[in-house]
């Protein structure tokens, strides 16, 4: 019961012997004797406006999709220096000089707040960059990515599938920068039990090339990449249906990321970015591994440069924040901590 009622906001241990360091084995036992279930979910499903409004895609765009998976020697604005390159895959991509990190507001002496790069503290100066790559795009409009692959709806249960799909299911991808734009390369599905369901290396599609692996945040690399990323994405689609249904329930952090890239319309969605949303300060959200630090105590994507993120590792974070944030929010007694777990045990959906 001690742990249970300590399940507050960690603080960030400051070294080996700090006070928060030794409670950590409790907390995760307290976290895995509650397993998610539909019932408990439902209080946090966006609604179909609220996902409009945050940038999920909740209609199929207009036109046949797929019609221009390839952007190959078009000019468009380079992602990194916001300048417009010619795009070419990575032997005539050109050197980007870019920031790998986001600006943040700092303090300086006297109070005044000014904006830094996260990655290496610089001010925002045009053309300046502590690293080098090739130029790369993203795109964003719902329009522009149907062009790239078209979208589709998930499929509703089918009660003749030998297989029945998920009732909770955590979803998170990896991204790369191909002559498509901005792909998915690698997509893991976690159920309940925080296991993987899925976890499978993404193939581009034909006359689709990668110009980076981003592997400073994707965790991908080319060797990894060329002995795994066996299947397209019209492939893995077809495999997510046997896993997840229109009813199905989503749980990601900043999902709509993940299910523009998959081309999936999906309407029954938590978001741990919304969940954990500040009710004031600036309009970006907080990190998942802030979250994971704050709340739980623990670090992760912890990878250098040439380790990345880790799609597993994350889904399953988004989960014990749900858990954290179901046990706490409002403070429960230990009752009603009982009897959150009571009902997770009788059922999975």
């Amino acid at each position: 019961m001690c742990a249970i009622t300590s399940l507050k906001r960690r603080g960030k241990p400051q070294s080996a012997g700090d006070p928060t360091v030794g409670t950590e084995g409790d907390l995760t036992n307290v976290l895995q004797s509650l397993q998610l279930t539909v019932s408990h979910l439902l209080p946090y499903l966006l609604s179909k406006e609220e996902m409009a409004t945050r940038g999920y895609v909740v209609d199929i765009p207009e036109g046949p999709g797929g019609d221009k998976p390839n952007e190959e020697g078009g000019v468009i604005k380079c992602h990194r220096c916001q300048l417009p390159r010619k795009v070419l895959h990575v032997d005539g991509a050109g050197v980007c000089v870019y920031h790998w990190g986001r600006i943040r507001p700092t303090k300086k002496a006297g109070g005044k707040k000014v904006g830094r790069y996260t990655c290496c503290s610089a001010l925002p100066i045009p053309g300046r960059g502590c690293v080098r790559g090739p130029h790369v795009f993203r795109e964003s409009n719902p329009a522009d990515l149907h062009k790239r692959h078209a979208f589709t709806y998930t499929r509703p249960p089918d009660s003749s599938r030998p297989v029945k799909t998920l009732g909770v299911a955590a979803l998170d991808c990896e991204m790369i920068y191909t002559t498509g734009g901005l792909s998915v390369a690698r997509v893991s599905v976690v159920g309940v039990d925080g296991r993987a369901v899925f976890d499978e290396y993404v193939k581009m599609d034909e006359g689709v090339h990668v110009i980076d692996f981003n592997t400073r945040f994707s965790g991908i690399t080319p060797a990894i990449y060329s002995r795994f990323a066996l299947r397209p994405l019209v492939e893995i689609r077809r495999s997510l249906d046997e896993l997840i249904s229109s009813e199905t329930i989503l749980v990601g952090h900043s999902l709509e990321h993940d299910l523009k890239s998959l081309r999936m319309i999906h309407l029954r969605n938590v978001d741990t970015a919304v969940v954990f949303r500040r009710p004031t300060g600036p309009q970006y959200g907080t990190a998942l591994r802030d979250l994971v630090t704050e709340y739980l105590g623990r670090a992760i994507q912890t990878g250098s440069a040439k380790v990345g993120h880790s799609s597993l590792e994350d889904s399953v974070a988004t989960f014990d924040l749900l858990k954290w944030h179901i046990i706490n929010q409002p403070s429960p007694s230990p009752a009603a901590f009982i009897a959150a777990s009571a009902s997770a045990s009788t059922s999975q959906f």
